[in-house]
């Protein structure tokens, strides 16, 4: 294939990856926000962003997610996330072939972080573009590097070290929210060069196809199961009870919407 035709089958397989799913949780987010205030259940007390959208801007951020305008009111909360991997979707190639344009991608989006302040606006440093950028320019020097990096490859203590970085909030309960948030970029970095040359099994892929829709329908899932569990949203078993439905939904996307488009997929021949 020439650069056109990897270009083409790059944007084939992102799109066909991740707008079928997301698509149908804008329709289930919208259903959502039209039918459960009738019972008195108010999304937005999940989300804050879980709004049905007002301003053509919100309208175009909820159709393409290109994050050239912030989504306030949002069917999918979590798209204004979601758009910033759209928007490096976009730009990664050109770090992809250059070491050089992935170190400024990554110092200027680590100078905004600064400048913003790596202990306060915790919710514009994760899902705004420029802000969120730094990770994905951690991730594409990683990729550039990766050879150097097997020099600490340590598959057992990387993700002992990950998991450990995890439970510091029980101690420290605004480390995830502020110095934390990077660590655990690098620390993730370190586990994916560690577990690189290790074959995925059968229970890794079915997590790996699992994990975007979880990631689209957690909010949509518990927003329904308020409907027959109105109590304190911190307790557990309202947890447990909506991350039941959450997977069960997210395997209906899997079965539904993704397997099938797969096979549209490009893949390169072997």
């Amino acid at each position: 294939m020439g650069t056109r035709d990897d270009a083409y089958a790059y944007a084939r397989n992102r799109f066909l990856r991740i707008y079928p799913a997301y698509y149908f949780l804008c329709f289930l987010g919208a259903l959502t926000l039209v039918f459960l205030p009738k019972y008195g259940i108010i999304p937005s007390t999940l989300n804050p962003q879980f709004h049905e959208p007002k301003s053509w801007a919100d309208y175009w951020f909820n159709i393409t997610l290109i994050p050239l305008f912030g989504g306030g009111d949002l069917w999918v909360p979590v798209s204004n996330a979601l758009a910033v991997e759209i928007g490096v979707y976009i730009l990664i190639p050109f770090m992809a072939v250059s070491r050089s344009t992935a170190w400024l991608g990554l110092l200027l989006s680590f100078l905004i972080n600064a400048h913003f302040g790596f202990t306060t606006n915790f919710a514009l440093r994760y899902s705004h573009f420029l802000t969120a950028f730094m990770a994905f320019g951690i991730g594409s020097l990683t990729c550039h590097y990766r050879q150097s990096l097997r020099a600490i490859a340590l598959s057992g203590i990387s993700v002992l070290a990950w998991c450990m970085h995890g439970l510091i909030w029980l101690w420290y309960d605004a480390w995830p929210w502020t110095y934390g948030l990077y660590v655990s970029v690098l620390l993730s970095a370190w586990v994916v060069v560690s577990l690189a040359e290790e074959k995925a099994g059968a229970l890794d892929k079915w997590l790996g196809d699992l994990s975007y829709p979880l990631y689209l329908v957690h909010t949509t899932a518990a927003a329904w199961v308020l409907l027959f569990y109105k109590t304190d949203r911190t307790n557990f078993l309202f947890f447990i009870v909506s991350f039941a439905v959450t997977l069960l939904l997210s395997w209906f996307i899997v079965v539904v919407i993704d397997k099938p488009l797969d096979r549209l997929k490009y893949r390169p021949r072997t």
